[in-house]
């Protein structure tokens, strides 16, 4: 039997557009930091998508096509996907910053498969074209949905000339009331010891749900890292390299190897089910730091990686001596 034709359906919804800006010349500078920090909004947009109630009908890459059941859901949305992601690239240099445009406009969707078609989508493509980057624009009927809910500033835009439609759609930019409520760090908070503490607390919460889906600690990764790269090494090396004490090591290798991760054989090694864990975990791991350092280029990552290992070389290095020196009192 042949395969059912798709059914199509139509409803009243409002269309959120989103596309990156200057994509192609972001990608031509730096393509790979243009994708970090693009996976890096994509979570953000994606995350207040489904927040607001909406449904993400198509990417293509650097594009987002959204339906969401009213306009003031799908406005307050694009404000706020605007909010947060100008609040990251507060700390992006200004030629490698990702902004998207988005366009909003309420009409009746042609629905396919999940897939949007019909008028509404193609206007709201048009109002995303008029906005700049970093803004909203939205058309003249979701204006009137929206003017008397969402405490939003509103500027007329007048009439537009949108392509395959025989008449002018009104179109208004659409912006937060008042100065953004992300705000940078309060001073006291860069000093280097604040920001350390900071970058800790970013990193452990990048890693600790990729540690909850294996039923680990964030420490218990790194052990098998360390175990994985330097096999056979005893307890007290292992401590060593991950920067806690004996004590801890002597308590988490025991869970390590309830749970087949780890075996003593001439040494820390890890299991067969524990090799299988690591190799698991490496590429989650990796785009965990993607996120984390999306803000930064690939240069500024190495130096990054460099300032910080020097830091904890200088660390190690001043233990040992205290240690030494402990041992000839």
């Amino acid at each position: 039997m042949g395969k059912a034709p798709s059914v199509v359906r139509r409803r009243l919804a409002a269309i959120l557009c989103a596309d990156v800006a200057g994509y192609t010349r972001l990608m031509h500078a730096d393509e790979a930091g243009t994708l970090r920090l693009l996976a890096s909004h994509r979570e953000i947009t994606d995350r207040l998508i489904g927040q607001h109630g909406g449904r993400i009908a198509n990417t293509a890459g650097d594009s987002v096509l959204a339906e969401f059941p009213s306009a003031v859901d799908g406005l307050q949305c694009a404000l706020s996907i605007q909010e947060r992601i100008a609040a990251v690239n507060d700390w992006v240099p200004q030629d490698r910053r990702v902004s998207f445009r988005i366009g909003l406009h309420v009409g009746e969707a042609m629905v396919r498969d999940g897939d949007l078609f019909g008028d509404v989508v193609n206007v709201a493509a048009r109002m995303e074209q008029l906005a700049s980057p970093g803004s909203v624009c939205i058309s003249g009927t979701a204006y009137e949905y929206v003017r008397k809910v969402v405490p939003a500033r509103f500027e007329d835009l007048g009439p537009q000339r949108v392509k395959n439609l025989d008449s002018p759609v009104q179109a208004y930019l659409a912006e937060p009331p008042a100065e953004r409520s992300t705000r940078a760090l309060p001073r006291v908070h860069r000093i280097e010891f604040y920001l350390a503490r900071r970058f800790q607390e970013v990193c452990r919460a990048a890693v600790s749900g990729i540690a909850r889906a294996e039923a680990l600690e964030p420490i218990d990764m790194a052990a098998l890292g360390s175990i994985n790269e330097a096999s056979g090494l005893d307890e007290r090396h292992l401590a060593q390299r991950l920067g806690i004490s004996l004590a801890r090591v002597r308590r988490l290798i025991p869970r390590l190897e309830r749970r087949d991760l780890v075996e003593r054989s001439d040494g820390l090694r890890l299991t067969p089910a524990g090799h299988k864990a690591f190799l698991r975990l490496v590429p989650l791991i990796l785009a965990a730091a993607d996120r984390v350092t999306a803000p930064l280029s690939d240069g500024e990552r190495e130096t990054l990686k460099e300032l910080l290992s020097r830091i904890v070389n200088a660390d190690e290095a001043s233990r040992a001596v205290a240690d030494r020196r402990r041992g000839q009192q």
